[in-house]
């Protein structure tokens, strides 16, 4: 029954549900995401032509943009979810990873407003796909996974290090968060512990257990304009993931 299922039941069903589309590039995923939401404004428009989509827009288009986005990722995620989504409300068990089990009511990321000149310029960046980002880090997980032959310790590695290599490369806003909160640590962890199938009955606190450690090793006033990885950290994941 929905009501007696656990959170690391619905982690195991989202992670598969999920993998397949972890082979479908970003810019694909956004390209369907947008095709969608146009369509569905054309119709509110009663049109959208080159002349409205080179115009100046308006919040209020921004905010119809928003709600066609919204309706567009909620009819995704229970396509490809199935009835997780539904088996976590009826369980009270929260919004899960990203919020892909979270009530329609629950995913509510604003309504946006007119940030670029052009209704074309806003349309692209509104109407991108809202699980692109949960995607990736999943798809982060798989390859680091599939690279070390699911052994714990090896995947970890790659994964933390790819994570540092991928956001180091960006050098951006270094200062106004932690460096494990910049690589996602939490979430590819709790996402490694899932497709590791390590025990962890609330995949979400090992990843904060792995932020925790990451802080205990992390030099005081540290830059991170080094080459990698704080000393210890490793070590420190691997204890507090008991690997």
């Amino acid at each position: 029954m929905p009501e007696n299922t656990t959170v690391r039941e619905l982690w195991d069903r989202t992670l598969p549900a999920l993998l397949p589309w972890t082979h479908v590039p970003a810019d694909d995923l956004h390209a369907r995401s947008l095709e969608a939401v146009t369509a569905a404004v054309t119709v509110l428009w009663d049109g959208c032509d080159d002349t409205l989509l080179d115009a100046p827009a308006t919040d209020a288009q921004v905010h119809a943009i928003v709600a066609a986005q919204t309706a567009y990722g909620l009819g995704w995620r229970d396509a490809v979810l199935g009835d997780v989504a539904a088996d976590a409300r009826a369980a009270g068990l929260g919004p899960g990873p990203g919020g892909l089990w979270a009530p329609a009511g629950g995913r509510h990321l604003g309504r946006g407003r007119a940030s670029w000149p052009t209704l074309r310029r806003n349309l692209e960046f509104f109407a991108r796909h809202p699980w692109a980002t949960e995607l990736e880090r999943l798809r982060a997980v798989r390859c680091a996974v599939e690279a070390s032959s699911a052994d714990p310790r090896a995947t970890l590695t790659s994964l933390y290090r790819g994570a540092w290599t991928d956001r180091a490369a960006e050098r951006l806003g270094w200062d106004d968060a932690e460096w494990w909160q910049y690589l996602d640590v939490a979430e590819l962890t709790a996402w490694a512990v899932v497709a590791l199938g390590l025990p962890a009955e609330h995949p979400a606190d090992a990843g904060t257990a792995v932020e925790d450690a990451a802080e205990a090793v992390s030099p005081y006033g540290w830059t991170w304009t080094g080459t990698g990885l704080p000393e210890g950290f490793l070590d420190a994941a691997f204890e507090a993931l008991g690997v």
